[in-house]
């Protein structure tokens, strides 16, 4: 208000609202100290021709949690009724001049020492001036801790004083009668120096609101940065005995950590305590340990050939079967492990190795032999899994993105999978596809829904990750079929290699067919396969020029646009072209 009722100055505060309104001050870089005997004041001056229902003031110390209320008690809800919260001071104040309030700190719950850092003039409807806010009080140095070191020193002993720096905790709970150092006691006070005493905060003000903003700065970082909890050991290890017949409160022999009597020995780092986790851990990856390199070798054997030595991959026991090359089993386990478990160095191997790269035909003497080629006479055939058909199709394509890491990504999928088994209010109640570059990240990065997992991968097999996987079955089905050759995705790989064949294939058909079988099966087609597929693209061809429109749906499948310069029917008729190379059996089995 300027002109208007003001008590001091040349301004004062004024409000005027029909409802619930208030004015906030909360920016105290030195708060205010409470003193012994405190009265809380403040002058007001309400309108007599607009009265307000209610009027209130609102302090700040650890909360708005102080308030007292004249007029309507009920009016303004805010605080717990009957508490320090919200304290009744009586009916309005008279109108038409300035009133002086006067609140006893101790009525609204406030006590000697208490520190304030904000205020609120708060009404219910009507035209309110307020002026002079503040508070009155006897101060006594010697007694009062916020003026006094070692008054302030005594109260924080034996106490938990909420805001300590960890570095002086100890010394302050200790209190003055410990004794403590030089050093000790310096560190102490030089923090109430800083932080405490009224007489010097105002010269650390600007400092301590530097230090606040950095530490908010700080903690910004700290929570930016992804984490994960792991495990520790406590420092007394629990005990743990074998419960008669399993009743938890009829304890029998007293037990430790230890490992099944048939297996080498765990040998502890302290064999005066109990065996940790990571006694465990050197055990696994000892010389002594018989298993641990076998099965991981075994695992990698049966990904490059689709059988392990041990078929039975995730059982090694007496119900297991037994290895097929015994011997080479625990060679490359030796060699596994001197090497210092070099897992790309074991997996270059493999592959470079002569039984890797033999071929796949097989006469029909050997078949009848050695049907599952556990003898390794030839080349294993085996279907790709359902990752690697995705990612096939669309690196021949020139459609992948190989971004490394990440979120998992949402790509093609039939509508309504997720509802159905969503829960609502779930994030994954809905399922919403993502766009641009993101569709054609590899399967590895696929956002996985166990209750409902993309259709593409489990149509090929991939386990719905509910449980351990071992070894991945391979079925044969028309959905797979189905899928191929009219999928989203693999029609709109098919199309991009399409473009390819068009743009970067050569000027003849047979040119681009054979690029197509360079870039998918690394080999030339033969005489029949060129003839076969010249034949097929010479009948799309005439059909797609016949009609545009179904070229322009075909070619248009897909978030990646089809290049305008090239003509829909030609784009089109090669599009099956390639699709049909996609989906050969030679492309789609490892030979």
């Amino acid at each position: 208000a300027d002109g208007g009722q003001i008590l001091s100055g040349s301004r004062a505060l004024k409000r005027s609202d029909p409802g619930l309104s208030q004015d906030v001050w909360d920016q105290a870089t030195v708060p205010l100290s409470v003193p012994a005997n405190g009265i809380i004041f403040a002058y007001v001056f309400i309108a007599p021709e607009n009265l307000p229902q209610s009027i209130m003031l609102q302090f700040y110390k650890s909360g708005w949690l102080h308030r007292a209320v004249w007029g309507n008690y009920e009016v303004i809800p805010w605080g717990a009724a009957n508490t320090a919260e919200r304290v009744a001071m009586g009916p309005l104040p008279e109108s038409g001049k300035w009133i002086r309030l006067e609140v006893d700190i101790q009525k609204i719950g406030l006590h000697p020492g208490d520190l304030l850092t904000g205020f609120a003039t708060t009404q219910f409807g009507g035209t309110v001036y307020w002026d002079k806010v503040g508070v009155t009080g006897t101060s006594d140095p010697t007694h009062d801790p916020q003026r006094s070191f070692a008054v302030w020193w005594k109260q924080t002993a034996g106490k938990d004083t909420p805001g300590l720096p960890a570095d002086v905790t100890a010394i302050a709970k200790a209190g003055p009668d410990s004794n403590p150092d030089a050093k000790a006691r310096e560190q102490l006070l030089a923090y109430y120096v800083r932080a405490v005493c009224v007489d010097t905060l105002p010269k650390f003000a600007d400092l301590n609101s530097e230090l606040t903003r950095l530490q908010t700065e700080r903690n910004a970082i700290d929570n930016a940065i992804p984490s994960t909890f792991i495990y520790r050991d406590i420092a007394q290890p629990r005990e743990s005995f074998v419960m008669l017949r399993g009743q938890y409160d009829k304890p029998g022999d007293k037990v430790e950590p230890e490992v099944p009597a048939i297996l080498p020995s765990l040998k502890k780092g302290d064999a005066q305590l109990r065996a940790t986790r990571l006694d465990l851990a050197q055990w696994l990856v000892s010389p002594e340990h018989p298993l641990t390199a076998r099965v991981a070798v075994n695992r990698l054997w049966q990904q490059f050939f689709g059988t392990g030595f041990v078929k039975s991959s995730g059982d090694f026991g007496t119900q297991g079967e037994l290895p097929s090359h015994p011997e080479l089993l625990d060679w490359m386990a030796v060699h596994f492990r001197e090497s210092g478990w070099d897992v790309k160095a074991l997996v270059r191997m493999i592959v470079t190795s002569a039984t890797f790269r033999q071929s796949s035909r097989v006469t029909s003497e050997l078949y009848a032999r050695d049907p599952e080629n556990r003898l390794l006479a030839r080349g294993s055939r085996l279907r790709l899994d359902a990752e690697q058909i995705r990612d096939n199709a669309l690196f021949v394509s020139g459609l992948i993105n190989l971004e490394i890491g990440g979120k998992g990504v949402k790509p093609y999928q039939p509508p309504n999978i997720w509802e159905p088994v969503g829960f609502v209010g779930s994030n994954t109640q809905f399922y919403k596809q993502d766009m641009g570059s993101a569709l054609y990240r590899r399967s590895l990065y696929a956002f996985y829904k166990r209750t409902a997992p993309p259709p593409f991968m489990v149509n090929f097999d991939a386990p719905n990750r509910e449980q351990s996987c071992t070894r991945r079955e391979r079925s044969n089905t028309p959905l797979q079929a189905l899928q191929l050759m009219n999928d989203v995705q693999h029609i709109e790989a098919a199309r991009e290699l399409a473009r390819r064949m068009l743009t970067e294939g050569g000027e003849s058909a047979a040119e681009r067919i054979a690029f197509a079988y360079k870039a998918v099966l690394a080999r030339k087609p033969d005489t029949q396969e060129l003839e076969l597929l010249n034949e097929q693209l010479g009948k799309h061809l005439a059909r797609y020029q016949q009609s545009p429109d179904d070229a322009t749906k075909l070619i248009t499948q897909g978030q990646s646009k089809a290049p305008a310069e090239l003509a829909a029917p030609e784009l089109a008729a090669y599009t099956l072209v390639a699709s049909t190379i996609l989906n050969l059996d030679e492309t789609l089995t490892r030979n």
